[in-house]
């Protein structure tokens, strides 16, 4: 029988089988994965069962199969079967003792007493104030809360790249059978081929364009975007980053520094225009003049963060996205005025720029950021 959750004294000892549970249920979960979710829980990251859910799936998952698989797992582990209940009390029954152990399923989680619930407890707690910080609008941060935004919003930034580059490694069930492989190892078998072995190939990093709107209607939300950004130059073979607002900055160079404090010291001495006006069509049609040739070539994907308020014209912004569009792989737009209720893209930029946008998304809060993780593993 397998070991579930209630078996467990905590709710960390109950993650590390659960690990167990899925490796042996054929997951890729190691060591390594089981770190990242015992870290992941320290750092508060799970305050209730779906952001649980969540945080776990995303680490031990590679593959939509594996998302599915894992949805049963979960299933059949954490929510207690009661016959395996009837079973454990009737065993303990015959040995004529019972020792009662913490419960630590997660209906459950912080209200143990046991003084490693109460540890947990606490680091629920603050779990829930750190779920409020990832849902909250960026514009709307006051000092301590962006103080403490800031560090979590690094970590899990830094998490979602090892996820992005993990899925980059080689896929050994894709790809063309090698015969000359395939049939030596069947001579083992008596020549029967029980062992399909294939030339997969490791894919290759994706290229990735970052267009970074620094106006001042986007001045609340470019501090944070300009992190996100500086988060994800690891998991692309390259990466070109620009911002503008009247005009066009090459970044590309200034990201290449270990340290972010240098990076946004460097960005901000380059960027004189930051906080100003904001000419979106002129900007792209700059980056096309300049530099289309050079970075469009091979299909790269492009990712513009901007709110889409453009007060140049807006015949000139459809024009240089059809350009862009012809030539990128997928353009995704992140606009953080969509996470507000009742938006609708009525902006006289924003309405041009839209036929030519593969996935428009949000780009308001820490959680919707982190959203692009998925998009990105699909391109």
């Amino acid at each position: 029988m397998k070991q579930q959750a209630f078996q467990t004294n905590s709710i960390a000892e109950s993650i590390v089988a659960f690990g167990q549970y899925a490796r042996a249920q054929g997951l890729n979960v190691g060591i390594q994965e089981t770190q990242d979710a015992l870290r992941c829980l320290n750092e508060g990251l799970m305050g209730d069962r779906n952001s649980f859910k969540y945080v776990l799936k995303a680490i031990f998952c590679t593959s939509p199969e594996e998302r599915e698989a894992f949805e049963k797992l979960f299933l059949l582990y954490w929510d207690t079967n009661p016959l395996d209940l009837q079973e454990r009390k009737n065993r303990t029954s015959r040995q004529g003792s019972f020792e009662k152990k913490a419960v630590a399923s997660l209906v459950m989680l912080g209200f143990g007493k046991t003084a490693a619930d109460e540890e947990e407890g606490r680091t629920i707690s603050g779990a829930n104030r750190t779920e409020r910080l990832m849902r909250t609008d960026l514009s709307r941060l006051n000092e301590m809360d962006a103080a403490l935004l800031e560090k979590i919003a690094m970590k899990l930034f830094m998490q979602m790249a090892l996820r992005l580059r993990r899925r980059m490694k080689e896929d050994r069930n894709k790809g063309q059978i090698s015969l000359r492989r395939t049939i030596r190892r069947s001579i083992g078998y008596g020549g029967e081929p029980m062992e399909l072995f294939r030339r997969a190939q490791k894919p290759q990093k994706q290229r990735l364009i970052v267009l970074l709107d620094v106006s001042g209607s986007m001045d609340k939300y470019s501090y944070w975007l300009l992190r996100f950004i500086y988060a994800l130059r690891a998991c692309f073979r390259q990466l070109e980053a620009f911002v503008f607002s009247t005009s066009l900055i090459r970044i590309s160079k200034s990201l290449q520094s270990n340290r972010l404090d240098t990076v946004l010291v460097s960005i901000s001495e380059q960027a004189n225009n930051w906080s100003s006006g904001t000419r979106i069509g002129e900007c792209l049609a700059e980056f096309n003049n300049k530099y289309g040739k050079m970075l469009l070539n091979g299909s790269p994907v492009v990712l513009i963060l901007s709110d889409g308020l453009d007060t140049g014209e807006p015949a000139l912004l459809e024009q240089e996205m059809i350009k862009i569009h012809k030539r990128a792989r997928k353009i995704i737009w992140m606009n953080p005025l969509k996470g507000m209720k009742g938006y609708a893209p009525e902006a006289r930029g924003m309405k041009a720029a839209l036929s030519q946008i593969d996935d428009f998304r949000s780009a308001h809060s820490l959680e919707s950021l982190l959203e692009l993780e998925n998009i990105l593993a699909n391109v």
